[in-house]
This record gives C-alpha cells, structure tokens and sequence, in this order.
C-alpha cells in the first residue's frame, strides 16, 4: 500500500490529468490534413521527375512524421510544464551541439551550398527545428530566473541569443532561422520589460537603416560576384529585369503569377500549373500551390486555422499565473507567428526571397514533428491552467463555507508582511 501511494504521488507530481483543450488539438490537427494534402497535390510530379521517387514520397514520409508527431504531442501535454525548467542548461548546449554539428564530418549534410542537416543512414535532421525549440526553452527559462531590469541579465541573454542566430548564418548559412530566434528572444523580452519605450525605438531605427540598406544597394551598380544575399534583394527590388527574372527572381515571380491565375475558387486540387515548373514547390512556396488550386477562398480558410490556432495559444497566454509557463506559451506562439508572417510575406512578394516554411504545411517531417511537440508544451500548460483553476475555486468555496478560514489566511499574509525586511534609507 505505501508504495502504491508513493507511485500515485509521484505521478501527480510530474504528470497532469486535466481535460485536453479540444479546439486547440483539432485547430492543429485541422491544419496538418490540409498540409499533407496539399504536399501530395504539389510534390507527386517533382517526386518522380526530380527524384526518381515514386509520386507518394514526400506525401507517405510526411504522413509518418505527423501521426508520429500527433502521439508525441498527446504525451508531451501529460508532462507538468515545470519540468522543463530543469533544462535550462541543457537546452542551451543542446542548441550549440547542433548547430557545429553541421559541420562535423560524417554527421553534417549539406545541399545547395548549405549546411543545414545532419544525417545518420538513411534518417535526416534540419538542425534549426530542435534549434528552436531548444531556445524556445532556454529564453522561458533565462527570463524567469534572471532579472532582465538588470543590464547584464539582458547582456548574457542577448549574448547567448546573438551566438546562436550569427551561427545559423555562418556555420549553416541559415539567414532565416537566424532571424527567427533572434525576434523570438527580442520580443520575449520586450513583452516582460517594464519599460518597452526603448525597444520600440530600437525597431523603428532598424526599420529605418533597413530602409537606407536597400536604397544604397540599388544605387550601388551590379556583380555577379557580390554576396548572393544581396543578389536576392535586387531580385526583389526588380523581378522583371532580365539579370533576376530567370535565376534568383524566378519562384517569386511565378509565385505571383500562380497567385493571380488562382482568382478566387482556384483551379482545383491538382491543377496547378506552378508545380511543373517550380523548384520545390513542395517546401517554402506552397502556398502559392494553394492559391493557385483553391484561390483566395481556400487561402483565405488556411489563414483564418492560422489565426484560431494563435488565438487558442493566446487564450492559454492569457490563463498562466505561473511565469515560467506564460514564457513558454509566448515562445511558442512568437515562433509560429513569426515564421507564418514571413512566409506569407515572401510568397506575396512583401519580404525578399528566404528560406522559410509555412509551419504544418510546408513539407519537412522533422520540422511538423517538432512544432507539434510545441502544442503539446502548450496543451500541457492549459492542463496546468485548468488545475489550478479547480484548485482556486476549491479554496474559494471551502472559505465561502468557512469564514474563520479567510481571516485566518488574511492574518498569515499580514504576518509575512509584517517580516519582510524593510528597504530604502531611514
């Protein structure tokens, strides 16, 4: 019997048995159909023209990874959010470990130039996605324990922070996961800064100096052996000219055109023309697959399971109590938000050219896989939410019955108060 009741006890303890939050799971779930269906739409023509594999490849593979990711989520929404907070170091160097382990031989994997894999037999990893969630993680914690009003508190923060973005550009020559960690972390800390004055000059300044950069770019005359990075932006700057339209501007602009030929019903599932023609059609520009096959109103439906799902994750936001929990939810939802916008951004043509996926839609098993582990931290904290919540109304009806018990608990604080050690001059 008493290791019965130690076993009970400690499952309680690391373990939540709240409800699941419905809408959230199907919201998700919702998403990861339309994605799979439309990675099957847009890849099984490049899969045997450009492979060799059989039409269903990439369709199968995602399929695996997202039922996989779908039971990992159930199970991770069980686990008590607190845990994580064990793996603030770790995360930390987990981070790191991935990212040189890009460059270790044997184990990284490049292509296109870039080192943004690791690969064991048969089984590769895009290191960015564990990446993320790694630092999703060491920001959550970072921000509770240390005191980001204090200068150096923000200085390692950002140090760390700045260390993993300038890695993911130089070691895997990943501009845009770069930029995605780092305006997770900025915005973390700006959301639990009293005074966010500041930051909000330092991002109009930035907007201005990104403003004057591409001025001065598209007065500076071309060369073909200047940064590629910067042979983007004039491809976006001019689509049309004849130096850009068939190399670096070329997925833009036939983006755009699939866009506009969609009109507003699209053409149907698997009649998309862009697919034939489109490198990849299954990776960063599938969305305008789905324009072009649904039109506006099926992008338009995608767009609105975008915004339920942020506003669920919101919604659990805005229930947390607990601090380190809030941190992680608002690391989430910065991380989904954020890459939604910029992919939406580069297939319409408002951002340059990066490699970003349209999260759940996007072909990419480790990174579905992945994200839905993030909904399951999420889930995990409204379960906790839920708990609490019992627990709250519990205490309050027992007080409601019991008076005696509110004074009680009023003279407790009065007394705690009375002990705190006074500051400031006499």
């Amino acid at each position: 019997m008493p290791k019965t009741k130690e076993k009970k006890a400690y499952k309680e303890r690391f373990l939540l048995h709240m409800p699941f939050n419905v809408n959230l799971i199907l919201c998700t779930v919702f998403l990861n159909i339309f994605g799979i269906m439309m990675i099957y739409s847009a890849s099984y023509y490049y899969s045997v023209s450009a492979y060799q594999y059989s039409s269903t490849h990439f369709f199968k593979n995602q399929l695996i990874w997202v039922l996989a990711g779908i039971a990992v989520m159930i199970a991770v929404s069980y686990v008590r959010p607190g845990f994580y907070r064990m793996l603030f170091v770790f995360s930390l160097f987990g981070a790191l470990f991935f990212l040189f382990a890009v460059r270790v031989p044997g184990l990284g994997h490049s292509s296109h130039g870039a080192y943004r894999w690791i690969k064991i037999g048969s089984f590769t990893l895009q290191v960015a996605e564990p990446i993320k969630i790694m630092m999703i993680i060491f920001l959550a914690c970072a921000i509770t324990k240390l005191d980001i009003t204090k200068r150096i508190s923000r200085l390692i923060i950002y140090g760390f922070t700045a260390m993993i973005s300038g890695g993911l550009v130089i070691l895997s020559n990943n501009a845009s996961t770069g930029i995605i960690v780092f305006a997770i972390m900025y915005f973390m800390i700006m959301l639990n800064y009293p005074r966010q004055k500041w930051f909000l000059i330092a991002i109009f300044v930035g907007v201005v100096l990104l403003v004057a950069g591409l001025i001065m770019i598209d007065r500076i005359p071309y060369q073909e052996t200047e940064n590629f990075r910067i042979t983007r932006i004039r491809a976006w700057l001019h689509p049309t000219d004849p130096e850009f339209s068939d190399e670096q501007a070329y997925q833009a602009t036939q983006a755009l055109y699939a866009i506009a030929s969609g009109r507003f019903f699209g053409k149907g599932i698997g009649h998309s023309l862009l697919k034939y023609t489109l490198p990849e059609p299954h990776n960063d520009y599938i969305l305008a697959i789905v324009f072009e096959e649904l039109g506006i109103f099926g992008a338009a439906i995608l767009t609105y399971l975008f915004i339920y799902l942020l506003y669920r994750i919101l919604l659990v936001y805005r229930d947390c109590r607990n601090r380190f929990n809030r941190q992680l939810v608002l690391g989430v939802f910065l991380h989904i938000a954020i890459q939604v916008l910029l992919n939406y951004s580069v297939t319409l043509g408002i951002f340059p050219t990066m490699g970003v996926t349209l999260p759940f839609i996007s072909a990419g098993g480790s990174a579905a896989f992945l994200t839905l582990v993030e909904i399951g931290m999420v889930l995990a904290v409204h379960r906790q939410n839920e708990e609490e919540r019992l627990y709250r109304e519990a205490r309050e009806d027992q007080e409601n019955e019991h008076p005696e018990l509110r004074l009680l608990k009023r003279d407790r604080s009065r007394e705690k108060r009375l002990k705190r050690p006074r500051t400031g001059s006499a």
